[in-house]
């Protein structure tokens, strides 16, 4: 008898399981494992606050992955409004930072125009099962094959960030009255905002060639990894208005033309520079307990290479003072990378080659230090929780016993992961059920970091 899977939202109950594969850093030994393999070259993921991941593939699908199992759920396929070739695509994506109340969704793909390759910056809004109603917020945008961009971030103000390549147009990255190289800042309908150096110019720095990684630290400063050409790949602080040199400066300002440059331009030199090139992508800041030799630290992702790179910045975090390389040759091309709150490292992959387009080596592949122990409680559905009457018919209430002096979050979810019910409780709160008759699951966290999972039948 075949094996049967049943995933009832944070619940898995599993009769399989995965090959997994033991990798040890310095100290460390990692544990890793194939999340889910068969992507269409995953470009983008990132750890929703539905604790999905959330991935963009570059022919034009946008997917949810229940990191326990793989199951994949299609949120949105416009693979026939975007032009995909080489390194064009569906790119980079960013969730709105108050998801809960707020779903949306931002996702910047090539299309075409009259056979001209351009670039366009959407919104979309989760309705729980789709993405849906797609609004524009900047469209037109020169695009090329290759030197795209394209990576997105929402600033703690609430504007949006998105780096976009020289499109194979060189005198474009100097040139402000266009959109190539550059780092783009918009507010979240599009508008351009009155503190952008020009309040007419979406404009936000200059002089990029092909800025694939974004990471605002918690130190405050700004990363970005830079694609250079055969030499003089970057990592950089992305400061307001600063020129970043391309295409007169590769690199640091180190010879008497790149020296006059950079003195007249207001050129902002890397942090780091790469010669031979290791093609960079993105970088995600790890500040974790469960790997040691990650914490506090911005962790690269890198292609060509084929490596994780782990960077130590001085307290000030404006200069490198070790770089390591880890899981060299382990996994292919590395194109992106997201951290779970757990701690738990998840990175997709490209293959072993730029033209590789076997979909069995694009994957994403999960590093979890298994020796750790969280500072989390994880307790049994039999534990201190209790949730009554259990099944509940609907439109009956809901009683929620913690223990004395408690607070939580409770969260109540349907087979697909769709949250259905989530609100502050205490000791002995009622909570009326007008949902769906059905199989759920319910999750409570405690203010002490106690966490409780269970099943709850609605009738």
């Amino acid at each position: 008898m075949k094996n049967i899977l049943l995933t009832i939202g944070f619940l898995v109950l599993s009769l399989t399981s995965k090959a997994q594969t033991k990798y040890t850093l310095d100290s460390t030994e990692l544990t890793s494992s194939v999340v889910k393999d068969s992507l269409d070259i995953p470009w983008e993921i990132i750890w929703g606050p539905d604790d999905y991941i959330w991935t963009t593939e570059r022919f034009g699908r946008v997917s949810r992955i229940n990191p326990k199992t793989g199951e994949q759920q299609v949120l949105l396929n416009i693979s026939s409004q975007v032009y995909y070739q080489d390194e064009a695509g569906m790119l980079g994506m960013v969730l709105h930072p108050n998801f809960k109340n707020n779903p949306k969704v931002f996702i910047a793909y090539t299309y075409l125009v009259n056979n001209d390759i351009k670039e366009r910056l959407v919104k979309f809004d989760y309705d729980g099962t789709k993405l849906i109603a797609e609004d524009t917020l900047i469209e037109n945008i020169a695009g090329n094959t290759t030197h795209i961009g394209c990576r997105l971030l929402i600033l703690n103000d609430n504007t949006l960030l998105m780096s976009t390549g020289d499109a194979q147009n060189q005198s474009a990255p100097q040139d402000t009255n266009m959109l190539l190289g550059k780092f783009l800042r918009m507010n979240l309908d599009g508008t351009i905002p009155n503190d952008n150096p020009n309040p007419n110019s979406y404009i936000w720095s200059i002089g990029h060639r092909n800025a694939q990684g974004l990471c605002l630290a918690p130190n405050g400063k700004l990363y970005s990894s830079e694609h250079g050409p055969t030499t003089d790949d970057e990592l950089n602080v992305i400061e307001v208005g600063r020129n970043y040199g391309w295409p007169t400066v590769k690199g640091f300002c180190n010879n008497p033309t790149e020296t006059s440059f950079c003195t007249a331009n207001n050129v902002k030199e890397p942090l780091f520079a790469w010669t031979p090139t290791i093609a960079p992508s993105d970088i995600v800041w790890y500040s974790h307990e469960a790997i040691p030799e990650f914490k506090n630290k911005l962790l690269m992702t890198v292609l060509k290479d084929k490596s994780l790179i782990v960077f130590t910045f001085n307290e000030n975090g404006d200069s490198v003072i070790a770089q390591n390389e880890y899981l060299s040759n382990a996994f292919g091309r590395l194109r992106d990378i997201c951290v779970s709150p757990e701690g738990v490292i998840y990175i997709a992959t490209n293959g072993n080659s730029w033209s590789n387009t076997n979909p069995f080596t694009h994957k994403i592949i999960a590093l979890r230090n298994e020796n750790y122990t969280s500072a989390v409680k994880n307790i049994s559905t039999n534990g201190l929780i209790q949730i009554n009457p259990n099944p509940v018919v609907k439109g009956e209430k809901l009683q929620i016993k913690l223990p004395l002096n408690e607070t939580g979050q409770l969260t109540i979810v349907d087979l697909f992961g769709k949250v259905i019910l989530s609100e502050t409780i205490s000791n002995n709160s009622q909570l009326s059920i007008n949902t769906p008759k059905g199989f759920y699951a319910w999750k409570v966290v405690l203010s002490n970091g106690t966490m409780q999972y269970g099943k709850l039948m609605i009738e």
